[in-house]
């Protein structure tokens, strides 16, 4: 696992999208309760996303999820909601089901964990924003 530095997630982010080779041919599907930063990368890149709908719960709506699928969607992401982590193994396994990268976004869960393991650190890249939860002006992390 290696981490690089940014000033903040969203370039985390962008960088982490490069890395994946992801390109304006590709989808991601993010969820449809979202900031607009998290898209500026994707809006940068020219890469498409859908929006899947979100329970109450801020759990996906796996049917909706699955109905945006499309041929050239590449990957998701996964927001972990105000720390509190998604559960992974489910996007893991759907990732696994539809070969799909997993798209960690970890922003507002800087230091947490699930099962023991750092947040932001299970998909095939993720991003932090640390800034988010220190005393700090700046700084977003990429994790891939």
């Amino acid at each position: 696992m290696n981490k690089l530095l940014f000033s903040h997630a969203r370039i985390a982010l962008k960088y982490g999208l490069k890395l994946l080779n992801l390109n304006s041919k590709d989808i991601i599907l993010v969820p449809d309760f979202i900031c607009d930063a998290i898209l500026q990368p994707m809006n940068d890149l020219s890469i498409e996303y859908n929006f899947y709908s979100l329970n109450d719960d801020l759990t996906p709506d796996w049917l909706s999820v699955k109905k945006q699928l499309k041929a050239n969607t590449k990957a998701i992401l996964m927001i972990h909601y105000f720390g509190y982590p998604q559960n992974i193994k489910e996007f893991q396994n759907f990732c696994t089901e539809f070969n799909l990268l997993l798209i960690e976004d970890n922003a507002h869960g800087y230091g947490g964990k699930s099962n023991g393991e750092e947040l932001g650190t299970f998909g095939d890249i993720g991003i932090n924003s640390p800034r988010k939860n220190l005393n700090l002006l700046s700084g977003g992390q990429l994790v891939y």
